[in-house]
C-alpha cells in the first residue's frame, strides 16, 4: 500500500507535464549548509537540548516541469550518535543511528530576486536506538532497543535569493507530521544471586510531529 502511495504520488506531479519555455534551468541542485533541526524525543542522554545545529545537513536534486513547478528528492545526511561512559564492572552506553529520504512537489511563485515557494514531501524515517546501563557489585543491567520506522508528510515553506545568474542562497521551515511504528525489546540481565535474564517486547503506534525552523541552502541549477 504505502509503496502504492508513492508511485501514485510520482504519476500525479509528472502529469503537469513539462512546459517548452527554454527561458529556465531545468535542474537544480542544493545543500543543506546548516540546519537547526528538532532532537528525537526519549534520546535526552545524546540529545541535552530541544534543537541542535547540523552542519551538511542534506542534498536535494529539483527537476523543474516548468518555472513554477518542481518534483523534489531528498537526503538527509544519517544521524549516527554515541557515547560509552562504562567503567570497571559499570556499564552507561547509549546509541542512536537515523535515516531519512524524502520525495514531493514544490511550487515557486513569481521568479525575481526574493523567490518565495512552498512544497510538501513524502518522508520516510528510520530509527534504531540503545540504552545500556548497570553492573557494579552484582553485575544487574538493564538494555533498551528502539526499532521505528515512520511514513508522514512534511508541508515546506521557503525563499530563495538570487545572488548570481544560476546560484541562490535558500532559507526553509519544515514540519513532519510522522505515523511511527515502534518496537522496544526490554532486557534485563542479573548474575546474583544466579544468572537470569528476562526480555519484554512491546509494540506501539503513534503520530509525532517534528519541526526544523532554519534550514540554510545554497543552491545551483543548470
Amino acid at each position: 500500500m504505502r509503496k502504492t502511495l508513492l508511485t501514485l504520488s510520482l504519476l500525479f506531479i509528472l502529469k503537469i507535464g513539462y512546459s517548452q519555455n527554454s527561458n529556465y534551468q531545468k535542474n537544480e541542485i542544493s545543500i543543506g549548509v546548516i540546519s537547526l533541526i528538532e532532537s528525537p524525543k526519549n534520546q535526552k542522554a545524546l540529545f541535552e537540548n530541544s534543537y541542535y545545529f547540523v552542519p551538511f545537513s542534506n542534498l536535494t536534486y529539483k527537476r523543474f516541469l516548468n518555472e513554477k513547478n518542481a518534483v523534489r528528492f531528498s537526503y538527509n545526511r544519517p544521524i549516527n550518535k554515541s557515547f560509552d561512559k562504562s567503567g570497571g564492572d559499570w556499564i552507561d552506553k547509549d546509541e542512536y543511528k537515523e535515516q531519512v529520504f524524502k520525495i514531493g512537489y514544490e511550487y515557486i511563485f513569481n521568479q525575481k530576486r526574493f523567490t518565495p515557494y512552498i512544497a510538501i514531501d513524502l518522508t520516510y524515517l528510520k530509527s534504531s536506538s540503545s540504552r545500556e546501563s548497570g553492573g557494579g557489585f552484582t553485575g544487574n543491567s538493564n538494555r533498551l532497543e528502539r526499532e521505528m520506522e515512520s511514513f508522514g508528510l512534511s508541508p515546506v515553506i521557503g525563499i530563495n535569493y538570487k545572488i548570481y545568474k544560476n546560484i541562490l542562497l535558500g532559507l526553509e521551515s519544515n514540519l513532519s507530521i510522522m505515523n511511527f511504528n515502534e518496537t522496544k525489546v526490554l532486557s534485563t540481565y542479573q548474575l546474583s544471586p544466579e544468572p537470569n535474564e528476562v526480555r519484554v517486547t512491546e509494540k506501539d503506534n503513534y503520530i509525532e510531529y517534528i519541526f526544523n525552523p532554519i534550514v540554510f541552502l545554497i543552491k545551483i541549477r543548470f
